[in-house]
């Protein structure tokens, strides 16, 4: 028998043939040296996390203190004061940060959460807050910034409590001879009100006298013991308790009030016969109408109201003297005569009463609306300086007309008893018409006298302040 060999050829691949040298099939075919040495690298270049954000949290750390080291600070503000605290408002000054660019102050309030901001300032260490609330605790705080690199100090602050806002008087009238009647509304914790009054020319109230008030619901204060038809100028401050300290308020504007007097009538004055009131705007005049017009008042002892400008009355000195001389009443119509209705200002017409008084020592007692339009605001001004007003009940038109006849006409044909009549002292024609009107109306029974002797005599009482009349009819 003859004997074949075979040639088995091994591939590289490590595997025989199939069913030839294969002892152990289930073992996993071996891989080739290349295979495993890229598997190796393959398995080293995973990325370790952990260490990776180790590494990271350093870094970063470590840039935030190069950063604090090397970022320039801005030094806080230092001696932060409060100056001159008002009720609704404060100066602020500090010193002066080297390096910084300006400032901004904060404030906050005692009931708010958050600072809010006032405004930002350059250039200067000192700034006046304002429209805060009277009465109230605030913190107030200043920082200074440096713009280019929006850089902005610690904050510095400063507290404070705004002063209580003055009371002002409800009340401040004069109802009995030689007193003076004061109201106010109560201030919360009030500790106690104190009034100041003086006579109306000392208007810094160098030589006031004071009066204490305790706290109440409804605190008032009678004055006695006063100079009867006298001006006298009186203002009040509070003083609160606030914690374990007291704080007061600026004194109030001052009210100038004028004293009842008992008003007598003159001997010459009948209450049972008919009378007018003849009564001239817009004095005194530049023509010389004005004195005319007294001289023949003087004449036949007749009395007259004469509602004067302010400017004018200060230009004409010696006219107003005579008229007091003469027994005129003295009235006022408004500073200039520009303002009309809702534009005539409280000044409008106090500024005209103290032009008066600076002439001849007496307020004037009555007012009359330029144009004859009267508003809220002039019936409580007149009533706070003791003025009644007067319309009038017969308008001669004498600044229309300027004919002398047309005015006697207007005046002589109307007339009743208890009117008030109007003309103007500044026309030459209303002096010649008056030449004829004040003989005629004596001769037909009138007195002539001035507009608040006709209101005691005809009405039995004192014409009030701030209410304006028509006629005494």
């Amino acid at each position: 028998m003859e004997v074949k060999y075979i040639n088995l050829k091994v591939e590289k691949s490590g595997y025989a043939p199939s069913g030839y040298g294969n002892r152990n099939p289930r073992k996993r075919p071996r891989r080739n040296r290349n295979y495993y040495n890229s598997y190796n690298r393959r398995k080293s270049a995973r990325p370790h996390y952990g260490l990776v954000l180790v590494v990271a949290i350093i870094v970063m750390l470590a840039g935030v203190t190069v950063w604090n080291v090397f970022t320039p600070k801005l030094s806080p503000v230092e001696n932060l004061k409060a100056l001159n605290v008002t009720q609704n408002g404060v100066a602020l000054k500090w010193k002066k940060v080297s390096d910084a660019d300006g400032y901004i102050i904060y404030k906050k309030a005692v009931d708010e959460k958050d600072f809010k901001k006032v405004t930002a300032v350059k250039k200067t260490n000192k700034y006046t807050v304002k429209n805060l609330n009277p009465q109230t605790d605030y913190t107030l705080c200043v920082t200074a910034v440096k713009d280019h690199s929006s850089l902005e100090s610690e904050k510095r602050a400063v507290d404070i409590f705004t002063l209580p806002k003055a009371p002002s008087f409800t009340e401040c009238n004069s109802n009995k001879e030689g007193t003076l009647s004061l109201k106010w509304k109560s201030v919360k914790n009030a500790k106690k009100y104190k009034i100041q009054y003086t006579e109306g020319t000392d208007k810094n109230f160098k030589n006031a006298k004071t009066k204490t008030v305790k706290p109440s619901k409804n605190p008032e204060l009678v004055l006695t013991n006063l100079d009867k038809a006298e001006a006298y100028g009186v203002r009040i401050r509070v003083i609160i308790k606030h914690g374990e300290t007291t704080a007061k308020s600026h004194w109030s504007d001052a009210n100038i009030t004028y004293i009842k007097e008992n008003f007598v009538l003159r001997s010459d004055i009948d209450p049972n016969k008919p009378m007018v009131a003849l009564t001239f705007d817009d004095g005194p005049g530049y023509n010389g109408a004005s004195d005319k017009i007294l001289d023949v008042l003087e004449k036949y002892n007749a009395k007259a109201t004469f509602f004067m400008v302010g400017k004018n009355a200060a230009d004409h000195p010696e006219n107003i003297k005579r008229k007091v001389s003469l027994g005129m009443e003295l009235a006022n119509h408004s500073w200039n005569h520009v303002h009309y209705g809702k534009n005539v200002t409280t000044s409008d017409i106090s500024k005209a009463s103290n032009a008066i008084y600076k002439i001849c020592g007496q307020y004037p007692t009555a007012f009359r609306s330029p144009g004859g339009m009267t508003t809220d605001l002039i019936r409580e001004e007149c009533k706070r300086e003791n003025m009644p007003l007067y319309y009038w009940s017969i308008d001669t038109q004498d600044w229309l007309s300027k004919d002398a006849s047309k005015v006697y006409n207007s005046v002589i044909n109307n007339v009743e008893d208890g009117d008030i009549i109007l003309m103007h002292e500044i026309y030459n024609s209303t002096a010649d018409a008056v030449k004829k009107i004040v003989p005629k109306l004596i001769k037909k029974g009138y007195q002539l006298v001035t507009c608040r002797e006709l209101m005691y005599a005809k009405r039995g009482e004192a014409p009030v302040p701030g209410v304006q009349y028509v006629s005494a009819k």
